[in-house]
């Protein structure tokens, strides 16, 4: 069932709606981290090239973090591979 949750983001006042009331406001804390971040280190910039950034940021994260778990899974199906195969080997010996 979706919620409507209030929320405060880069300074503005919106109303968001969702099931996960927790990982919303999880999120908006992420995204507000971002903002204020990057208002410290860019103080000449607008509202809109920060949020930008911000945006560019997060998605810069999420996609490294994809690819990592891609590589973790590459990695364990390899490892299990080679379990599979040590186990077979060892299950065709004669005792």
């Amino acid at each position: 069932m979706s919620k409507t949750i209030r929320v405060t983001i880069g300074g503005k006042d919106l109303t968001l709606r969702g099931d996960d009331e927790e990982s919303i406001k999880k999120s908006v804390r992420e995204v507000n981290l971002q903002i204020q971040t990057l208002q410290q280190a860019l103080r000449e910039q607008g509202t809109q090239t920060i949020s930008l950034l911000a945006a560019l940021n997060l998605a810069e994260r999420c996609i490294s973090a994809e690819e990592g778990r891609a590589a973790d899974v590459q990695f364990m199906t390899n490892e299990l591979a080679k379990m599979t195969d040590l186990l077979e080997r060892s299950w065709k010996q004669p005792l």
